[in-house]
């Protein structure tokens, strides 16, 4: 039924698009207008990717629509160097690897030039909450940012530019195990908008990802589910079986939702940002160890509200730049683990950080063809830090020493942490007047963090085009970056105690995770370099060699028996700046343009080697092999986008490996500009394979291998006015 329904959509598209000769053709741009559209994200000024000191990606809302990215998780998914674990972390969702460097905390998501990702490090989530609905061009800068950005800017920089006028639309979607979607963007149209004038923009989108019930999917990997646990039975740490345990059903839906709000009013700009993320909190856990349970979430919301101001002197030599935001993060309070560490009892968790930020920019021409950036910062940062497991939900009104909270298995008071740290940042980006047919790029940020001392990031990049061609261009770069020691790793602790009456505190436990307020930052240093060839303005082949090494690596510890409030503990572990980190690799990439029969086709292709040693060991959640690979095919009202993603096996924390697999996906849109419709239909993984992702974390109850959801269908369509 599946390869009818693809047959009949290849069939039927050439078909329509055939009757349909005076529309409008999807495809305008050129191959440089796709490759080369100016981003922001490099350098805080408009260059296109080709020039940039970085390794550079824009993608236009052209390639966007024709490819059917609707979430930046999409996105990530095709991206060169990125490698997605989809349902594979209890807290994250989504784990994302960049140049084989796990863990979403290493990146920094901008809407807009705004920071949305959390400032203060907690636990993020990449899903449906990055909305791209109403995005004008998504820019993803690979590499160490630090020089520019500061904290975190570790394995990349994303940001999403937004439209903030143009023409309105509304959409909606269903699809297979009730995926589901629904938004609108509104805003004021461009003939209305001119310099000092007025313009606004408002998008809301609501996201529910498909919800497989995997058991009937995976049968030998839910054996556990479809037999033992629906007579009641679940295991405990030590392996024992347990009865009496509740029987729901399956349940592992995530949601999320993303609100933008933007009002331009000549210089001044002020935004809102909120988004919400929810998803299982037994991800990447095996059923024996874990209610899948429609009770067991975990769930965060943020929101980020802005002020930005531009200045530029009468005669545009000089321009100041200001920008005050407000950060606010939270951890639901519904969020809960019901799991073997916990008795099957529910284990609330919460979380909360507030960030005040201050940024202040001033660009300059020191002179002819010497552009200055210099920047100052300001940020101050309140923390909750992510707690213990709690006995039950968090009341966000009352004060966390008076709500009665005691750790598992005993009397003894939770311990509560209320961090307030501060951080003072300045930087410098100089580009030298152009030597020869050669730019050099340097740049330098000092940061001052009252919890964790003094950092300096430098960052240099060399952009030389042979002889001065446009067909040529070749970068050498080096750059540092820092992650900063988030609160969640200096502050996390969990574990369970035990009645012992021959114990001098009456308790004992056999392991607890305790603080470490001392860690500092990982530091992180990159040498990459890149060659772009154009053999003709339709194909452009480029190659992109990479090597990294990250020194004073976060890692968890086990440091031995001790005691945690006067019990003895048999084995305490604690985050510690243990050990290094090396990755290295390379990618080879082509993109093309052409047109044949009518028709006007977009291939891309990406080979990307990656590899490295952690600890001494094989680094994980990286498949040393990746080929993204698809086209885009147009003629009058139809798209269709084929694609596939090739990955090598995969090793879990746990050194484990994960089997290689083949995916493919079919994106159809038909639109109709002139009744301002679209409609479009997704297809995934359209071969029905049964495939694993890397999961997050070790020891005996997580799975070796998360599994993947099987074909999905959605359809949709959007309405524009």
């Amino acid at each position: 039924m599946k390869l009818l329904l693809i047959s009949l959509l290849f069939c039927a598209a050439p078909a329509a698009a055939q009757q349909s000769p005076g529309d409008v053709d999807f495809f305008q741009s050129s191959l440089g207008d796709i490759l080369d559209t100016p981003l922001l994200a490099a350098s805080y000024a408009a260059e296109r990717p080709s020039d940039a000191a970085a390794a550079a990606y824009v993608l236009n809302a052209e390639t966007l629509a024709k490819r059917g990215y609707s979430t930046l998780a999409d996105l990530l998914g095709d991206m060169p160097q990125f490698q997605l674990q989809r349902n594979s972390d209890a807290r994250r969702l989504h784990l994302v690897s960049v140049r084989g460097i796990p863990n979403n905390e290493r990146l920094v998501i901008l809407y807009d030039g705004i920071r949305v990702s959390p400032p203060t490090g907690d636990l993020m989530a990449i899903s449906g909450q990055y909305s791209l609905r109403n995005a004008e061009r998504v820019e993803v800068v690979l590499g160490p940012m630090s020089s520019v950005y500061g904290a975190d800017a570790f394995s990349g920089v994303i940001n999403v530019v937004s439209r903030s006028a143009g023409v309105s639309a509304a959409g909606l979607s269903y699809g297979s195990f009730d995926g589901r979607s629904a938004g609108f963007s509104a805003m004021t149209h461009p003939s209305e908008r001119s310099r000092g004038a007025t313009s606004a923009s408002l998008t809301y989108e609501t996201y529910g990802a498909p919800n497989p019930r995997l058991p009937e999917y995976y049968k030998e990997d839910y054996a556990w589910f479809n037999g033992q646990y629906q007579a009641g039975q679940a295991r405990l740490p030590d392996g024992s079986v347990v009865g009496g345990v509740p029987v729901t059903r399956y349940d592992a839906a995530a949601k999320s939702s993303f609100l933008q709000a933007r009002l331009n009013v000549g210089e001044v700009e002020l935004g809102l940002v909120r988004m919400d993320e929810e998803h299982s909190s037994s991800t990447g856990v095996k059923p024996e160890y874990t209610l899948y349970s429609k009770d067991a979430r975990f769930g965060t919301g943020t929101w980020t509200l802005y002020g930005r101001h531009a200045y530029t002197s009468p005669d545009e030599s000089w321009k100041l730049n200001t920008v005050c935001s407000y950060f606010d993060y939270e951890i639901s309070p519904e969020t809960r683990f019901i799991n073997s560490f916990s008795g099957y009892d529910d284990a609330y968790k919460y979380a909360s950080s507030k960030t005040t930020y201050l940024e202040q920019t001033l660009s300059l021409q020191a002179a002819e063809d010497f552009p200055v950036l210099l920047g100052y910062t300001y940020q101050e940062n309140s923390v909750l830090p992510y707690t213990a497991d709690l006995g039950h939900k968090f009341d966000t009104e009352a004060s966390p020493l008076s709500q009665d909270f005691v750790y598992n298995g005993s009397t003894i008071p939770v311990d509560f942490h209320s961090l307030r740290y501060s951080n003072t940042g300045a930087f410098l980006r100089l580009q030298l007047p152009r030597f020869g047919h050669a730019v050099l790029s340097l740049g330098l940020r000092y940061d001052s963090n009252t919890a964790y001392g003094e950092t300096w990031n430098p960052r240099a990049g060399l952009v030389w085009r042979p002889g001065g061609s446009e067909h040529t261009v070749l970068k050498a770069l080096y750059g540092e970056a820092y992650l900063a020691p988030s609160p969640f790793y200096t502050h996390k602790h969990f574990g369970s105690f035990v009645s012992s009456p021959s114990a001098p505190s009456g308790y004992h436990s056999f392991f607890f995770h305790v603080p470490n307020d001392s860690l500092k930052p990982e530091k992180l240093r990159s040498a990459e370099a890149s060659l772009a060839h154009d053999l003709s303005r339709h194909l452009r082949l480029s190659l992109n060699p990479y090597y990294n090494k990250v020194r004073n690596l976060i890692q968890d510890v086990v440091v031995g028996p001790g005691t945690f409030h006067g019990v003895d503990v048999d084995t305490l572990e604690r985050a510690e700046n243990s050990g290094t980190m090396e990755t290295y690799g390379a990618t080879a990439k082509v993109d093309a343009v052409f047109r044949a029969a009518g028709w006007g086709f977009e291939p891309w292709a990406a080979y990307t080697h990656s590899e490295g040693r952690l600890a001494g060991g094989a680094i994980p959640f990286n498949s040393r092999h990746v080929v993204q690979a698809g086209f885009s095919a147009a003629r009058g009202r139809w798209v269709l986008t084929p694609k596939a993603v090739y990955r090598s096996y995969t090793r879990n924390q746990d050194g484990g490996r994960v089997a290689p697999y083949t995916v493919a996906d079919l994106y159809v849109n038909y639109s109709r500009s002139s009744a301002g419709f679209c409609a479009w239909l997704k297809l995934n993984n359209i071969f029905d394979r049964r495939y694993y992702n890397a999961a997050y974390g070790g020891g005996a109850d997580h799975l070796a291998g998360a599994p993947q959801t099987p074909f999905e269908a959605s359809a949709g369509m959007t309405f524009k006015f």
